[in-house]
């Protein structure tokens, strides 16, 4: 996958086709971004974990930095702090950004 923006999430998934039957099939699903990719319905969910490695294996699911990997940002908490600093108020956090 190509591309020249970091996408905002990624997620890995293995799923129940069914939660309501005894017996349900599973299948794979893993999402970059807005990009989708599904795997056919396996009979065991030990099959569609599989398929899921295979995928994210062939994706390079582990190299992809998304922006929900950044975390916080600093910048945002060092402004929090000054402000709430500036208000004089000592009961709780100043979050009025």
């Amino acid at each position: 996958m190509a591309t020249s923006f970091k996408p905002t999430a990624k997620r890995s998934e293995t799923l129940a086709t069914a939660y309501h039957v005894p017996n349900p099939r599973y299948f794979a699903w893993v999402s970059i971004g807005a990009e989708v990719i599904y795997s056919e319905p396996y009979d065991t969910r030990e099959e569609a974990d599989n398929e899921r490695r295979c995928i994210e294996k062939r994706l390079s699911y582990e190299l992809i930095e998304t922006m929900e990997g950044e975390g916080c940002y600093p910048e945002r908490a060092i402004l929090m702090e000054e402000r709430y600093q500036a208000s004089g108020r000592t009961n709780g956090l100043y979050s009025n950004l």
